[in-house]
């Protein structure tokens, strides 16, 4: 579906329904939709009993697509990747931040972010929790807008022999407690970082919050550069819940 289709959509809506939806910012649409517990419940039934999902598009004036359920999904947005109850737990302080700071704490994604960069979340589980061993993690840039995708937060990690390493990415994408992590989402990331780099290896991974805790930090089987294209599905290789010290307004 075109932003177009959503547009005239929109306006096709309010007519019949007198309802005053802007129709002026269509490529919010999916966006909208997912965020959220009630993704599943917004999809309309209709669809869903054709086991029909959706799955954002960006670029060339493209909005979403009807894709097919996998085999075993049982509802158009399945949160595949809630918190588990036996992660393991890591204390992690937090009294480092400035009382200043905190107090202005809020539950978004860019505070969630910028909090676990300042206390070095990333970096923490990359050192004591890891599927993939790193030698060093960098932070390199958040809130990152590409042509089809943005990336909440990337870093930087160096792998292999220490005199001479290999680069990789760590792509982050972060939700609030309430979110789900999208795969689809967190694939593009993926996609999109071997476009705007030179690496042969991606590391995706999940940043969420859990209210009155910490952060719940996913780490996903690494991706080669030869399968980005055909990228469909993300396995779990590592996760851990690391509980701040003391605990943070709005995270």
């Amino acid at each position: 579906m075109s932003l177009d289709d959503v547009a005239q959509a929109i306006r096709e809506c309010n007519k019949l329904h007198g309802t005053t939806l802007s129709d002026r910012n269509p490529a919010n649409f999916m966006k909208d939709l997912l965020r959220g517990a009630n993704a599943s419940k917004n999809w309309p039934q209709s669809v869903a009993k054709q086991r029909f999902t959706g799955v954002q598009r960006t670029s060339d004036g493209e909005c979403f697509e009807f894709i097919p359920y996998k085999p075993g999904q049982t509802e158009p947005f399945p949160d595949a990747f809630k918190v588990r109850a036996n992660a393991p737990v890591y204390p992690i302080q937090s009294i480092s931040m400035p009382l200043v700071t905190k107090s202005f704490g809020r539950s978004d994604e860019t505070w969630l972010v910028q909090t676990a960069i300042n206390l070095r979340v990333v970096e923490t589980h990359f050192a004591i929790a890891p599927a993939f061993p790193m030698l060093e993690v960098a932070h390199l840039q958040m809130g990152i807008k590409l042509r089809s995708t943005e990336i909440d937060a990337l870093f930087l990690g160096k792998v292999g022999d220490q005199k001479n390493p290999e680069s990789v990415l760590i792509t982050c994408e972060a939700k609030q407690a309430k979110d789900p992590l999208i795969q689809s989402q967190i694939i593009n990331q993926v996609q999109a970082a071997f476009a705007e780099a030179n690496v042969e290896t991606v590391v995706p991974i999940g940043l969420r919050t859990v209210k009155g805790v910490g952060f719940y930090l996913t780490e996903f089987e690494a991706i080669k550069r030869a399968d980005a294209p055909i990228l469909d599905e993300l396995a779990l290789a590592s996760d851990a819940l690391y509980q701040l010290h003391p605990a943070v307004k709005g995270i």
